[in-house]
């Protein structure tokens, strides 16, 4: 459960740091377009003349688009963090249903085991024994092809509900 946890937190901290990242580039990249546009404006104003309105205009839309491009990355990169959350805790939920099928399979073998050693030390005779030995393990191999489609079927409904989250951000992407 554990290492659960961690991945979780180590999932949370790369969609962080993603996060940051995008957002300190687009910030410099932003940055440094401001001070070209302002380096530019003043070498024209030194020289004499006026920076054209058109130039202006492009600068701004330069910089108007590098920003809508930043919100659209900080927004699909919050998405992604979220998705892999959910998916790592779906994982989790699943985990812990094999578990649990697990300990439940382990207890009806022992109390199995221990209802055989009873009926057989009941045995009055070798034959007995052998037909209680036989009922006991074709007994304890249906158990185990039942348990076997049961883990295979959880298997699969913890697989598709851990992909949702990576198909739906996926399918939002590909909609766009």
């Amino acid at each position: 459960m554990a290492t659960q946890t961690k991945a979780a937190r180590a999932a949370r901290n790369i969609g962080a740091e993603m996060s940051e990242a995008t957002e300190a580039n687009a910030k410099r990249f932003a940055a440094a377009a401001g001070s070209m546009a302002d380096k530019a404006e003043s070498a024209f104003a030194k020289a004499g003349f006026e920076v054209p309105e058109m130039f202006r205009n492009v600068a701004e839309q330069g910089l108007n688009q590098t920003r809508e491009a930043y919100s659209k990355m900080k927004v699909a990169a919050e998405e992604a963090t979220d998705a892999i959350e959910e998916s790592f805790g779906k994982s989790r939920e699943g985990v812990m249903e094999f578990q649990r099928k697990s300990l439940e399979i382990s207890k009806a073998n022992a109390d199995a085991a221990f209802d055989l050693m009873r009926q057989l030390l009941g045995a009055t005779s070798v034959t007995d024994a052998f037909q209680l030995q036989s009922a006991f393990v074709r007994e304890r191999f249906e158990s185990l092809v039942d348990y076997s489609k049961d883990v295979q079927a959880t298997y699969e409904k913890v697989a598709n509900e851990a992909a949702k989250p990576a198909k739906a951000l996926f399918e939002r992407a590909v909609s766009h």
